[in-house]
């Protein structure tokens, strides 16, 4: 799993070496929304992501005030959804 995620949160991109507390494995789709175990819904979380996360799916946007999906690390693209000027260190 963390050499999938190139040892980066796969939500915010932080870096496990530099995190103070261990990541853990997210349910993309949690289990009590309908997700498995399945490797594609599986994704390496900091704690910050998967503790904000928790089981939500979606979220208000507080731009348009529109309910949408949150990133699915398996279906999105990143820098669509976010910016973050340190990203590239993870990324391909």
């Amino acid at each position: 799993m963390t050499q999938r995620a190139k040892g980066c949160c796969e939500y915010c991109l932080s870096q496990l070496d530099f995190s103070p507390t261990k990541f853990s494995i997210d349910h993309i789709v949690p289990k009590s929304r309908g997700g498995d175990d399945s490797r594609d819904n599986l994704a390496l979380a900091c704690q910050g992501c998967n503790n904000h996360k928790h089981t939500a799916t979606t979220a208000t946007d507080p731009v348009s005030g529109q309910v949408v999906a949150l990133f699915h690390p398996r279906r999105d693209t990143w820098t669509q959804h976010f910016a973050w000027s340190d990203a590239a260190l993870c990324m391909e």
